[in-house]
């Protein structure tokens, strides 16, 4: 199996070099007949009498051939490869209010591949970075010495000071305030790995919703504000519910008016802490209604991985994104912070160091989240584990040929006895109110959409920036979610 997931690897790598290598053989040889050659096509007539193309006319039409055919050759079309969708009927008004979701991505002509995708996605991320005028507020969250105990025990040591990077602000007087107040609906964001507020990744959601009126309040969790090293050594790379249910709390009693409607948004990695805090918050409802838990009228995960005990393995978070991405969490939260991560833990320090993938490094880094041992964190945070207890409306999106989070992941069945044999997609389809679209191309993250002109206007200066399905289908859900589910607000 590992020789075809290395030829898989190989493969999904050689389709843009195909596609560009194609066209660009087939416009030097057209320059190469205009400019050196500089012939013109004759007709050529048979002994017959019958006009004839030329031999290099010929040549040229099969270069044209073969270029579109090994250019299309793994080319994925558009739309839907799968809807799977949860038992409540009132996700048939969602679906009927979103059109966008039914209809799917259109990528755009030449960068349909996995690969290319990132290019002009990342190209647009970097020029929108640092253009947000966030309003920021620090807040202080505390932490359980040991997560895999039953009781918690706070330990002052393990506090940490994080950001909450607001927009539109609060500040009623800024220009961008304009059409909200207090009660305007606030989208909580979890970002991505190593991402922060204005790289979620790609901060075009937030210019997004904040055109429909919806304020953003994005959750720079510990160690992803930028510029600042952690305070205590205590950091979870996929987020901490914990931490999370205390900025709920501090966002809905102190930064809102009474029942505004709270949206939860996790994107990539951030997905992970997401999904585990709905389950947990919602299971809290069912088993035990008379404890306050955390509401919200709608959420949605961009580019899930589901089961985190193997989502990070080298044959599903595919090269060369696993060995990059490996180096970077390894310089951004071990390196950066190595003098107090060995206060609590030199040898875990050692061994996330020398981890030779994501999987490896999140192992090691169990202790620094809170948990003796990889098998006990995965017990306490792994988002699988209680995913039958979600009753909370969520929109998934998922993409086919995604490279970092494997589409085989969504329907494989579960190891876990409480999952009765069932894939996690039987899981979502049997509960109450669970849709995901998967799409037959996106890649992870982008899902770039218009098969000729990929763009749409910015909100916030008129200018052109790519379109994305999926901030255009996030839109429409959280539009809809507030009609059709509007009475969550006050649960």
């Amino acid at each position: 199996m590992a020789i075809l997931h290395d030829v898989d690897n190989v493969t999904s790598l050689i389709e843009p070099v195909l596609i560009f290598s194609g066209t660009i053989a087939f416009t030097t040889y057209l320059l190469y007949r205009a400019l050196i050659l500089k012939s013109k096509p004759t007709k050529v007539v048979s002994s017959s009498g019958e006009s004839k193309v030329p031999l290099s006319n010929k040549a040229a039409i099969f270069v044209g051939l073969a270029a579109y055919y090994f250019g299309s050759l793994y080319y994925n079309t558009g739309g839907l490869e799968d809807l799977i969708q949860g038992t409540d009927p009132k996700l048939e008004q969602i679906l009927a209010l979103s059109p966008s979701i039914l209809r799917g991505p259109s990528p755009p002509w030449m960068l349909q591949n996995r690969h290319m995708q990132f290019v002009p996605w990342m190209i647009q991320n970097e020029f929108h970075r640092g253009g947000i005028p966030f309003e920021r507020h620090e807040f202080n969250v505390s932490a359980c010495l040991d997560k895999g105990e039953k009781d918690c025990v706070h330990d002052p040591s393990l506090n940490e000071t994080i950001s909450l990077d607001i927009f539109p602000p609060l500040d009623p007087s800024s220009e961008f305030s304009a059409n909200f107040n207090s009660s305007s609906p606030v989208v909580l964001v979890a970002p991505g790995l190593r991402c922060f507020s204005q790289d979620l990744p790609s901060n075009m959601i937030i210019r997004r919703l904040w055109a429909e009126g919806f304020r953003t309040v994005a959750i720079n969790r510990r160690g992803h504000t930028p510029d600042k090293r952690l305070e205590a050594p205590r950091w979870n790379l996929f987020g901490d519910v914990d931490d999370l249910e205390q900025v709920y709390w501090h966002v809905k009693n102190n930064l809102v008016a009474p029942n505004t409607a709270l949206f939860l948004h996790g994107i990539s990695s951030g997905c992970a802490v997401v999904v585990r805090a709905l389950s947990v918050w919602d299971k809290r409802k069912e088993t035990n209604p008379e404890l306050p838990s955390p509401t919200f009228v709608g959420s949605i995960t961009l580019t899930p991985g589901y089961d985190t005990s193997k989502v990070l393995k080298k044959e599903r978070f595919k090269f060369p994104y696993n060995a990059l991405m490996t180096a970077m969490v390894k310089d951004h939260f071990v390196q950066q912070n190595e003098a107090v991560l060995r206060e609590l833990d030199s040898e875990a320090v050692d061994a996330t160091l020398a981890a030779e993938s994501l999987q490896d490094f999140l192992d090691a880094a169990a202790p620094f989240a809170g948990y003796k041992t990889a098998d006990a964190y995965y017990e306490g945070e792994n988002p699988v584990n209680e995913l039958h207890y979600i009753s909370t409306p969520v929109f998934v999106m998922n993409s086919v040929d995604d490279p970092c989070c494997a589409i085989s992941n969504l329907y494989e069945r579960s190891p876990y006895p409480q999952h009765n044999n069932m894939s996690y997609a039987e899981l979502v389809s049997a509960g109450p109110r669970g849709l995901i679209a998967v799409t037959k191309t996106g890649s992870h993250c982008p899902f770039l959409d218009g098969t000729f002109f990929p763009w749409t206007r910015d909100p916030f200066n008129g200018y052109w920036m790519i379109s994305s399905w999926a901030d255009t289908a996030a839109v429409e859900f959280y539009k809809s979610a507030l009609q059709v589910y509007d009475e969550r607000r006050f649960l």
